[in-house]
């Protein structure tokens, strides 16, 4: 399963018809041409392939902005993400509370609060991703923290495969060991402040 899916799932949003979607028009600041924005709430986006669940999106809000130089589909409300793998178990979980996609530049962006947990039990906690589809990599220059089994590990710095199974900071700041009875974060809702559904 890879993050590629969450850009195409993204682009089937644009292109097919969403529950309560309302189409406006505003004059768009940077090129002062008539811009087309598509709004759907509470969208809920299934991806299968051959039958089988590779991802589930949800998102409170989604805002597709088009007839513009750059267009994108923005989640000003956040998202939840869960990727599964060929046996229908979830691989991972992404949370933030913001994303923008930049479908012609394959390139995804989630901001402030950013979790991802993988199969692993590694979390991952930081201000923003950027995913680069066509490299297959994630990456950011800011503060990260990650939380495995054994570690609590800080940094500047990461960059990662796509499902973060294959990490390194760049920039390590310190190490803890953890004790054995500290809570392992091996399921969505051991992340701080989430509640199962981090997007409603």
């Amino acid at each position: 399963m890879t993050i590629r899916l969450l850009h195409f799932v993204l682009v089937i949003f644009v292109i097919s018809a969403c529950n309560n979607l309302k189409t406006e028009s505003y004059r768009s600041k940077k090129n002062d041409s008539i811009a087309m924005k598509e709004i759907a709430e509470n969208v809920t986006v299934d991806y299968t392939d051959s039958g089988l669940m590779r991802a589930k999106i949800k998102s409170a809000q989604m805002i597709a902005v088009k007839n513009v130089k750059t267009p994108y589909i923005e989640m000003p409300k956040g998202l939840k993400a869960e990727f599964f793998n060929e046996d229908g178990k979830v691989q991972s979980y992404l949370f933030s509370e913001y994303a923008i996609s930049y479908t012609e530049q394959k390139r995804i962006i989630v901001r402030r609060n950013v979790r991802v947990l993988n199969i692993k039990c590694e979390q991952l906690e930081t201000e923003e991703l950027i995913w680069d589809q066509e490299t297959g990599k994630i990456h950011t220059d800011k503060f990260v923290k990650i939380t495995t089994p054994e570690q609590l590990i800080t940094g500047e710095g990461l960059e990662s495969n796509q499902t973060f199974t294959d990490w390194v900071i760049l920039s390590p700041s310190g190490t803890i060991n953890r004790k054995k009875n500290d809570t392992v974060p091996c399921n969505e809702f051991a992340i701080p402040g989430n509640s199962g559904n981090n997007s409603h």
